[in-house]
């Protein structure tokens, strides 16, 4: 019966952020039992207390030993371990209350009640209490540990556009215009230079193909191939107009005179010759 009061004294009280709670019975179906299926995963859960209750089945002279008992979860040993002395005493039915200074639940490994000696343990019941804090259940924005807890944007600060403000977008919209254009630019160009390796390679082959005898004859053929590719021209060849020009020289006299200087020039040339073939002759 005080078990029972403690359990529903402990379960019933809480305040506006703490809530005190207690598990269900953990030793319901044997004498070993893991933890993380008795406490609820509440955030910041601390065990503050045990309360168990057993009877135990033995003679009196009989010697008897009972350990409740928790693991230790982060480490060695026991986190929790109460131990009673049948020794000597006859069996029968005992209830415990023992407080614990607020241990974490990720503190409690795996508990069980181990039995020395000769006797049994029957009717187990093994209660822990906790606190956690309830703020997680009421708002799970109030604390980022909180398993709901939601990661909000940042409040935006309002901003004053000023002057230079517009003045840096609209340079800024100019600057992308003329990049923009540049780039259309360079398409271009790189397209045209593309389109005239093209018709040079288309050039090189047609050239290829015809022989002398091939250009001689179909010169025409070739020459408006070339103007098609823009290699020649169109007034490149062109033919000129069938027209006499009239000669419009008119001499005195009817007959040019003679050049008596380019006589004279001539006879000392001949002379010249005839003196240095002279030298030839008398080696």
């Amino acid at each position: 019966m005080l078990a029972v009061a403690l359990l529903v004294c402990w379960h019933s009280y809480s305040s506006s952020e703490e809530v005190y709670g207690s598990t269900t019975n953990a030793a319901s179906d044997g004498l070993n039992w893991v933890m993380t299926n008795v406490l609820p995963a509440y955030t910041g859960l601390a065990v503050n207390g045990v309360v168990y209750q057993y009877t135990a089945l033995k003679e009196r002279e009989d010697e008897m030993l009972v350990h409740v008992q928790n693991e230790n979860a982060q480490g060695a040993g026991y986190i929790f371990r109460e131990s009673d002395d049948w020794s000597g005493l006859p069996g029968n039915t005992i209830s415990k209350v023992i407080p614990v200074p607020y241990i974490g639940a990720d503190n409690w490994g795996n508990g069980s009640i181990e039995v020395e000696g000769i006797g049994e343990v029957v009717d187990a019941n093994v209660v822990y209490t906790y606190r956690y804090d309830d703020t997680c259940v009421v708002n799970p924005q109030a604390n980022p540990d909180c398993p709901d807890y939601v990661q909000s944007l940042p409040e935006q600060e309002d901003y004053e556009v000023t002057e230079a403000d517009v003045l840096q977008d609209e340079m800024d919209r100019q600057q992308t215009f003329r990049d923009e254009e540049q780039e259309q630019r360079d398409f271009e160009a790189m397209k045209d230079k593309e389109k005239k390796k093209i018709q040079l390679q288309e050039l090189e082959a047609m050239m290829g193909l015809l022989t002398l005898n091939d250009m001689q004859g179909p010169a025409e053929i070739l020459h408006g191939q070339m103007v098609a590719l823009n290699y020649l021209s169109p007034q490149y060849g062109m033919v000129l107009p069938d027209t006499v020009y009239e000669e419009t020289l008119i001499l005195e006299g009817g007959k040019l005179p003679d050049n008596t200087r380019a006589r004279n020039q001539y006879a000392r040339q001949l002379l010249h010759q005839e003196m240095v073939n002279m030298q030839y002759e008398e080696k």
